[in-house]
């Protein structure tokens, strides 16, 4: 059975199941077929992705001249796959019954980053409770409607960090994705002028953030565009080596003393999912409070563990004497293998357990066969950046691109923005026991 097929009858099952469950029947052997069916689809992935790094490493290698920079997929320009006019393509927003076709379209398109997908959708919502406006272009022909672009919006609203849609919040990708230059311009033209009417709430934001591994052609800046961009961020991006011993040889002898010290306290790194989130939330909780950043529930990444149908996700946890003292959270799609989320306790520092969870973890996507680690988005020459640039990290640069619908300025919700320092200072004064609690709240504002 193809992957299409398979995600199809995936589909089909999940109806089948939600019906049966709103008659009040024993949904068991679906949901055991569900599950059948998911193994299935993650078996034929990891064939093709098998499949694919074989067959790079038997083709030739181009010259010296023909190469260029090595970006992971979602990062590289490919040509829009048409020319089609906008006059023929129909913008609307779509619901549930589209999901599937929605996936299938996203996981075939070269510039498509994990955060399209539509369980993201699903777990914001479920986490925050926020809304969301999923946006698909349709070409017209004569089989049907045809799907050829998708704009993921979520709706933010508070009455402290103001009124919002960010394509994707809490992630660090996002935007349109579409078949052609013309349809792409559809999409935009949904947040703005007549099309934004058409959804009373996105009409009446004050702006739209688009996160973007590349610059939209045409959106310029001047005394006539309601369009702006920050490029205050770059990801920071490893091509990975073939084995961890090359890995070994390409990091500095300063790195390799600090991760043999942190070994000398024979630490032990764990990957799983759910059995580790309990270990994995007690070291991040404890690192935000420190940080003075609301964090986020553990409910947020049950929702995102329990929904990766589509990717590989992970929680790594660090065990010193037993004990959990770092952890991160792991998201791997296509060629790539990100680490959104790490945290360290503050009183083991002294043993370098940072360094070593960062040296396992590489360990673990070549192991995985990814071809490029995402260190995640940093502020130019912070110490993020600096401490990501010596693992050999290249930074890439972002583009945060914002249709200011009513507002008048870019605005600023960075933990930087001097009116956020007593704010910030205070939260580090609090028991985490109670940060635990009041965080979640908070942070569900914030991008």
């Amino acid at each position: 059975m193809s992957l299409e097929a398979l995600l199809d009858e995936k589909g089909r099952i999940s109806r089948l199941i939600g019906e049966a469950k709103k008659r009040g029947e024993s949904a068991e052997e679906l949901i055991a077929r569900m599950k059948l069916v998911s193994s299935q689809i993650g078996d034929l992935k990891a064939a093709a992705k098998l499949s694919k790094v074989n067959a790079e490493a038997d083709s030739e290698k181009p010259t010296a001249e023909e190469q260029s920079p090595a970006l992971p997929q979602h990062f590289s320009e490919q040509p829009f796959k048409s020319s089609a006019v906008s006059d023929s393509v129909d913008i609307r927003i779509v619901d549930e019954r589209d999901k599937y076709g929605w996936d299938c379209y996203v996981n075939a398109h070269p510039n498509a980053c994990v955060y399209h997908l539509w369980e993201f959708r699903q777990a914001i919502e479920q986490s925050f409770g926020h809304s969301a406006v999923y946006v698909g272009a349709f070409a017209k022909g004569d089989s049907g409607d045809r799907l050829c672009g998708v704009l993921p919006l979520v709706e933010v609203k508070s009455r402290l960090f103001g009124h919002y849609f960010a394509s994707v919040p809490f992630f660090n990708y996002g935007g349109p994705l579409a078949d052609s230059e013309a349809t792409e311009n559809a999409l935009l033209a949904f947040l703005h002028g007549h099309a934004a009417t058409g959804h009373e709430a996105l009409g009446e934001a004050e702006h739209v953030e688009l996160r973007m591994a590349k610059q939209i052609a045409g959106l310029e800046e001047d005394s006539d565009s309601r369009w702006a961009t920050k490029t205050h961020k770059v990801s920071m991006l490893r091509q990975l080596p073939e084995d961890r011993q090359q890995l070994w040889s390409d990091l500095g002898t300063k790195l390799r003393a600090q991760v043999k010290k942190a070994q000398r306290f024979e630490p032990v790194m764990k990957f799983g999912r759910t059995e580790l989130l309990d270990d994995f939330y007690r070291v991040f909780a404890r690192n935000m409070r420190d940080l003075g950043t609301p964090v986020y529930a553990k409910s947020f990444f049950r929702h995102l563990l329990e929904s990766s149908d589509n990717h590989l996700a992970r929680l790594g946890v660090v065990y010193q004497q037993g004990r959990p003292v770092a952890c991160c959270y792991l998201i791997g799609y296509n060629d790539t293998l990100e680490i959104p989320w790490a945290s360290t306790l503050r009183e083991a520092n002294h043993m370098n357990m940072n360094m070593f969870m960062y040296w396992e973890v590489l360990g673990f996507a070549i192991e995985q066969q990814y071809r490029f680690f995402d260190f995640g988005r940093s502020s130019k020459d912070a110490s993020t950046y600096r401490f990501k640039k010596q693992w050999g990290a290249e930074p890439v640069q972002l583009y945060w691109q914002y249709y200011l619908h009513r507002a008048e300025s870019l605005p600023d919700l960075s933990p930087n923005n001097p009116k956020y320092d007593l704010l910030i200072k205070v939260w580090q004064r609090l028991p985490v026991w109670l940060a635990n609690i009041i965080g979640p709240p908070v942070v569900k504002y914030l991008p």
